[in-house]
């Protein structure tokens, strides 16, 4: 290979490199039975979850949050056709965080339930929205079932 092509092929890998860690990535809404809070991140397990499953919802944003305040929506449905609201609740953040945890306590101790945590009454769909001020940010369609 001659020596120009190597300099091009070594241009190109840094530029690419420069880019891709330049670009930020998709929100997701992670959700799992299980959380790391040494590591900070959910282990994501899927979207189907018993009712009597522990539940742990995470946002990872990617960088830092260029908002002020997270609103986590739960909604009956699917994403398709959202129905009745079960629950919103909004909650400070600041730039200095790339994830945000909705961790909830039960009443029995340890963490919150998928019944607990979505409200559900009987087993169902369930649709989790978040957002902030500038817009939807990430929803995510979870199965709650009875077995």
């Amino acid at each position: 290979m001659k020596k120009t092509h190597k300099v091009v092929m070594l241009a190109t890998l840094a530029l690419g490199g420069l880019f891709a860690g330049c670009s930020k990535s998709e929100p997701v809404i992670a959700c799992g039975r299980e959380w790391n809070p040494a590591v900070g991140y959910v282990a994501d397990t899927g979207s189907v979850f018993r009712m009597a499953d522990e539940l742990i919802i995470q946002l990872r944003y990617g960088t830092g949050f260029d908002f002020n305040t997270l609103k986590f929506a739960f909604y009956e449905g699917t994403l398709a056709k959202k129905g009745e609201k079960l629950w919103e609740h909004d909650f400070r953040v600041s730039d200095k965080l790339d994830a945000f945890t909705l961790e909830a306590r039960s009443r029995r101790g340890g963490y919150a339930t998928a019944r607990e945590m979505t409200k559900l009454k009987a087993p169902g769909t369930v649709v989790v929205e978040v957002s902030s001020e500038k817009g939807l940010i990430a929803s995510k369609q979870l199965s709650i079932v009875n077995q």
